[in-house]
């Protein structure tokens, strides 16, 4: 990795457990605006695919160390949901050619179907019964507050990194 890249990594994951905690200290519950999820999608969009993945790996049990938050074992699923979204948002942006919001909408999807895979494996691991509708719930209805604000937030953050930031050899595409 070079520098630049290991200092948006490190940008990105101090985001990544500063604005969950924001979020906590003032009573919000993280799966319903999904603080953690902004940095690694972001990521996606700045980092080459397998650096975005290790991002979306390492947040879960970072934050877990440093601030109890996701629970044990709730952060193991969340590490593969995570890297999903910033693996397939930097395949689908930088290595298959599509715009922002076709790579992020695809990205989210496919991180939940990872997610609800990962949930899974967790479940039968830990002898636990599995409740399909409950985690959907949680996946596409009680996190719509966080996948609306991921819609806004992700384009327009990247709009100012690549307008002021100066971001060498990524031209926004959209669409």
């Amino acid at each position: 990795m070079k520098a630049r890249e290991i200092t948006q990594v490190a940008l990105l994951a101090a985001m990544g457990v500063v604005l969950p905690s924001i979020f906590h200290l003032s009573g919000i519950p993280g799966k319903v605006f999904l603080p953690m999820h902004i940095p690694v999608l972001l990521g996606g969009f700045l980092l080459r695919p397998q650096v975005a993945l290790l991002l979306g790996l390492i947040l879960p049990p970072l934050n877990f160390l440093l601030t109890g938050m996701p629970p044990f074992p709730n952060f193991i699923a969340m590490m593969f949901e995570l890297g999903a979204y910033g693996f397939f948002s930097s395949l689908l942006y930088g290595r298959v050619g599509w715009g922002v919001l076709a790579s992020l909408l695809s990205s989210m999807l496919l991180g939940r179907l990872v997610s609800i895979l990962a949930n899974w494996a967790l479940f039968i691991a830990l002898g636990v019964k599995f409740n399909l509708k409950i985690l959907l719930q949680g996946l596409f209805i009680i996190s719509l507050p966080g996948i609306a604000i991921q819609l806004v937030a992700i384009p327009t953050l990247l709009v100012i990194i690549w307008r002021w930031g100066k971001i060498e050899g990524r031209a926004p595409r959209f669409l």
